[in-house]
């Protein structure tokens, strides 16, 4: 389960950035991740459960901002949302086969509120 990696990865950030401001406790940590990331999102939040216990961060909100695919299309210079869950997608204007995804791959640290 990679999901406990990310999340630990994640959590660090948010200690380095809480002992950096002097924060004594993290309230919420938002994440960005697209659909095309691969992480499956019970998996990261009962990790996120696990992996804050006895840190800044436990018992603070974790949420997240999915961020829907995009795919761009060279024939007809379009984007378009890439919806198959695949990563070769066909362009809904000239039916070419597409593999530029734009967006739809982010795995972020968005923000962190601290008191």
């Amino acid at each position: 389960m990679h999901e406990v990696g990310i999340m630990e990865s994640a959590l660090a950030a948010v200690q380095r950035h809480a002992v950096e401001n002097r924060a004594e406790r993290v309230e919420r940590i938002v994440l960005r991740i697209g659909t095309l990331a691969g992480v499956e999102l019970e998996a990261l939040r009962f990790a996120f459960d696990i992996v804050s216990r006895g840190t800044v961060a436990e018992g603070s909100t974790l949420e997240i901002e999915s961020v829907p695919a995009a795919v761009y299309c060279p024939a007809c210079r379009r984007e378009f949302a890439g919806e198959n869950g695949g990563f070769i997608f066909t362009c809904p204007g000239c039916g070419d086969l597409c593999g530029e995804i734009r967006r739809g791959r982010e795995l972020e640290l968005s923000r962190i509120e601290m008191s």
